[in-house]
């Protein structure tokens, strides 16, 4: 259920504990999650998930996994790992100086993370390995729970299995390094290009959220802490019901920070549910073919900077 505190008369972001065992579809745990869920995507864009499925032993061997692999040379991160323009190294940028990241699809597979690993360590590393896919599991378990809880707060959840056959996940891992004196930002405020993002944090602070009156929330690390991110796919998706979250990484600490991202995209294209079009939400968008989308963002340059490229692909 729910957290014990009011979020939402706090204006906080709302929190569910997915490893409550009353947690059952026709529940009135369930019930209750799922008005929670619905209130902090339209309000935040967003909602917390905490889940036990990730115990410390592994969250800790997760990071330090990711240590190993930034630790790298940049000529082996900079390898190509994926024919798609946009997902492979990310880093030394004059507009994020501060950021680096990789990742590779499928991270649940075997022959996937054995691939990449193989790129980035040829004699092998089955730490890495291990941890990524034990981590991966059961993020991709949260997924399909709280979305269904998502489709079904929307009255749409005849929708979901198809929508489950319809996407992949990417897991995409990013390290800021150490700031220098009076320099705060790590990466500026944006949404993601996604459906759903889940993000897990080191236990650096930085991670914020904003608010629709301007303000920023504060999002802090905790091992069993997941937040579920709407991104933009998923605003068109909801056609504009659900609010893609905004939100930024600062750096506070003289550390570095590490993170991941288990992203969901959709193969194939996405139409608005009819049930999410009436007279206060008229079509506001037409089919949205994804990854079409994603490979646009990522070569066009007028797309990137528009003021809602997801509206500028595809809105009405």
């Amino acid at each position: 259920m729910g957290s014990e505190r009011d979020d939402e008369s706090k204006n906080m972001i709302p929190v569910i504990d997915f490893s409550d065992e009353n947690l059952k579809p026709g529940s009135d745990s369930w019930g209750l999650a799922c008005k929670r869920i619905h209130y902090g995507l339209e309000e935040y864009g967003c909602f917390e998930a905490k889940y036990d499925k990730v115990p410390i032993q592994l969250h800790n061997s997760l990071f330090l996994a990711l240590k190993d692999l930034f630790d790298l040379p940049i000529e082996t991160k900079m390898q190509k790992t994926s024919e798609r323009p946009g997902f492979n190294y990310v880093g030394l940028s004059p507009t994020l100086p501060f950021y680096e990241s990789l990742g590779f699809d499928h991270p649940t597979s075997f022959e996937e993370v054995e691939s990449f690993t193989r790129v980035m360590w040829p004699q092998g590393n089955d730490y890495f390995r291990d941890s990524v896919r034990s981590f991966s599991k059961p993020m991709e378990d949260l997924y399909a729970m709280a979305t269904r809880m998502v489709f079904e707060s929307y009255g749409v959840l005849r929708l979901y299995e198809s929508h489950m056959e319809s996407i992949f996940h990417r897991l995409r891992l990013f390290k800021y390094r150490i700031p220098e004196t009076n320099e705060t930002m790590g990466v500026p405020n944006h949404t993601d290009k996604t459906f759903i993002t889940i993000l897990h944090q080191h236990e650096v602070e930085g991670l914020q959220v904003k608010t629709k009156d301007d303000q920023y929330i504060d999002i802090k690390p905790d091992p069993s802490s997941f937040l579920f991110i709407a991104a933009d796919a998923c605003m068109a998706w909801s056609n504009d019901r659900i609010r893609a979250c905004e939100h930024r990484v600062m750096l506070s600490e003289f550390k570095p920070r590490y993170s991941l991202g288990f992203y969901s995209l959709v193969n194939g294209v996405m139409h608005v549910p009819e049930e999410l079009i009436d007279e206060n939400y008229p079509l506001r968008y037409k089919p949205i073919d994804h990854m079409n989308f994603i490979f646009h963002f990522n070569t066009d340059d007028a797309l990137r900077n528009s003021a809602c490229p997801i509206k500028t692909f595809c809105g009405v």
